[in-house]
């Protein structure tokens, strides 16, 4: 009998990181350990009421029981309209400008295999998101690494790519997951130039789009939206990560191919969980708001108690992570050593390229009582390896 075997792209995929993570965690629990998990960003507050009770209301009426239309709803559409215009300043046109998607993660799909082509160059940064890499192999894409360089904020080197003659998209994520680095208007200055100069698009991985420390991170959008498309998310902001719903917003070209890429590869959005998104997006921001301060406690926290022990720590202007360098240049060694004898599970900084090398990356999922007692243990693992 012939064997059966997954298709090309399905085997030339990396072990998915963060599911390697979860099975680590998992087995750690198992053999009895208590497991801080700091290893992903799943946010560990739940959703504001007022966004639950538009939710309950939305899946209790008849008409959205049916298939919806793959086009977004005009009334999330106008919400994530609502959200560039008031926290941005940028206008945008519902009808053409703005998609939505089972999450980011869904719409980063969409604008690579939307817009990249086999064989194009697509440029990553480095350090950088796994999924990232990912989304290039389905596409048949050439990845290009783009380094982020520490010295100057984690902020992209474009001379690197002085040899590269042509992309099909650039590719960055500010604020920047792992770091915590915020783009400065240069930075995306930089990045539609680079773009127009390798005849490709500009796309701004915008998760953490209300994440800033330092006031409201700066929108791709506010500098070019001619060969600009943003991805976001509803996870961060208002703690819907399981709600799975994104959106993005650009130039009408890109959209419109995203939207017919979504339209063949996904199909539709469940109604109510789109009226609860809009719900969310031109509502009471209050709870965002409060949810910044939150992180920003924990942040403070964290970073304050790992500098007094003598950890190499990069402080975060934005997102909800903290990106730690170690002493021992093996994270992957070193992570495993912090899970199994000390009970916390960090994300070593190699998954995210060869530029994370040497890092670990927290995530301030935690109480604040909860991250203290990672902080101690932290404390613990430096004086055994010290």
């Amino acid at each position: 009998m012939t064997a059966l075997r997954a298709a090309a792209r399905v085997q030339a995929l990396p072990t998915n990181f963060f599911a390697a993570l979860d099975r680590a965690v998992a087995e750690a629990r198992v053999r009895g350990i208590d497991v801080i998990d700091v290893s992903k960003g799943n946010p560990d507050l739940p959703t504001p009421p007022h966004i639950v009770e538009a939710m309950q209301k939305a899946v209790a009426d008849p008409r959205n029981h049916g298939y919806p239309s793959s086009l977004v709803r005009p009334a999330l559409g106008r919400a994530i309209a609502t959200r560039y215009r008031e926290d941005h300043g940028i206008d945008l046109d519902p009808d053409t400008q703005v998609a939505a998607f089972h999450g980011s993660h869904e719409a980063l799909m969409a604008a690579i295999l939307g817009l990249v082509d086999p064989g194009a160059a697509l440029v990553v940064p480095d350090p950088g998101y796994p999924a990232y890499e990912t989304a290039a192999r389905l596409a048949g894409a050439e990845v290009r690494t783009l380094p982020l360089v520490r010295a100057d904020g984690y902020r992209p080197d474009f001379t690197a790519l002085a040899d590269l003659d042509a992309a099909a998209a650039v590719l960055l994520n500010f604020p920047h997951n792992p770091t915590g680095a915020v783009a400065a208007p240069a930075t995306f200055e930089a990045a539609v130039a680079e773009s127009e100069r390798l005849g490709g698009v500009f796309v701004n991985d915008f998760a953490y789009s209300s994440l800033g420390y330092e006031g409201r991170p700066l929108s791709a959008l506010t500098v070019d939206d001619t060969r600009t498309v943003e991805v976001s998310t509803l996870s961060k902001t208002y703690s819907m990560a399981g709600w799975r719903i994104g959106y993005a917003a650009g130039a009408p070209d890109l959209i419109a191919a995203m939207r017919r890429y979504q339209a063949h590869a996904f199909s539709t959005i469940f109604g109510a969980t789109q009226d609860a998104a809009a719900a969310a997006l031109a509502g009471d921001q209050s709870a965002a708001h409060e949810l910044v301060e939150t992180y920003r406690a924990r942040r403070d926290l964290v970073v304050a108690t790992l500098r007094t022990q003598g950890w190499d720590v990069v402080d975060p202007a934005g997102t909800f992570f903290v990106w730690v360098g170690i002493d021992d240049a093996d994270d992957v060694a070193f992570a495993d050593r912090l899970l199994s004898s000390h009970g916390v599970a960090v994300a070593p900084g190699s998954g995210f390229g060869a530029g994370g090398a040497g890092f670990i990356r927290i995530s301030l999922v935690h109480p604040l009582d909860r991250l203290r007692e990672m902080t101690e243990r932290l404390a613990a693992a430096k004086r055994a390896t010290g």
